[in-house]
């Protein structure tokens, strides 16, 4: 790197600006103090960045932007906060990680939303859970999957079917099986047996 041209100049309307140009680089370094607000600019043969702190803002606007704390790292805010990304955003954590808030919750796509974990998953509502979908499915690749509730019920608007090799329905009180319209008890064997059977 060759020789660094450096100036300062006082002006009582304009402030101070002192500079630094670095021809060979084809950098320039700008510091102004308007009285008002400090301005650094660094300006290169591409790009430029720039900070500006005023009494109540600062604003730093550059290509890349690098904050790399060894200990701990705090950002706090008294009102709205917005983080957004015009490309990938990517959140990543060694450790637990932890989403909390006071009030509502929001999370949307609009594409595919994904949510998984290589050991168990947990939702819970203390109030009403709903879920809907245009095609649902609930599998368990292993072990029972269970379904309880107070009361249980399932329809379908069109259809319902359920089927497995062996199917077993039991109840501690009254069971009733009832078609209103035709109904079908088909088996290679088939028993009914009771203290009382009555058919008809």
């Amino acid at each position: 790197m060759g020789k660094l041209v450096c100036t300062v100049e006082l002006d009582k309307e304009k402030g101070v600006t002192v500079k630094v140009e670095n021809a060979d680089d084809q950098i320039t370094q700008t510091v102004v103090m308007d009285g008002t607000s400090i301005t650094i600019t660094v300006k290169g043969s591409e790009e430029t960045s720039t900070y500006v702190q005023k009494q109540d803002s600062v604003t730093i606007t550059c290509k890349d932007f690098t904050v790399d704390a060894t200990g701990t790292l705090t950002l706090k805010s008294q009102k709205a906060s917005s983080w957004t990304s015009q490309d990938i955003l990517k959140l990543e954590s060694t450790k637990d990680m932890t989403f909390t808030s006071s009030a509502k919750l929001t999370q949307s796509a609009t594409q595919d939303a994904k949510l998984s974990s290589s050991a168990n998953v947990a939702i819970e509502a203390t109030s009403a859970l709903d879920m809907k979908g245009m095609q649902t499915s609930l599998a368990a690749s292993g072990g029972d999957n269970k379904v309880e509730g107070v009361n249980l019920k399932m329809a379908g608007k069109a259809q319902a079917e359920l089927a497995a090799p062996m199917i077993k329905v039991a109840a501690q009180g009254k069971l009733g099986l009832e078609s209103s319209g035709m109904a079908d008890l088909k088996g290679a064997m088939t028993t009914v047996a009771g203290s009382l059977v009555k058919l008809g």
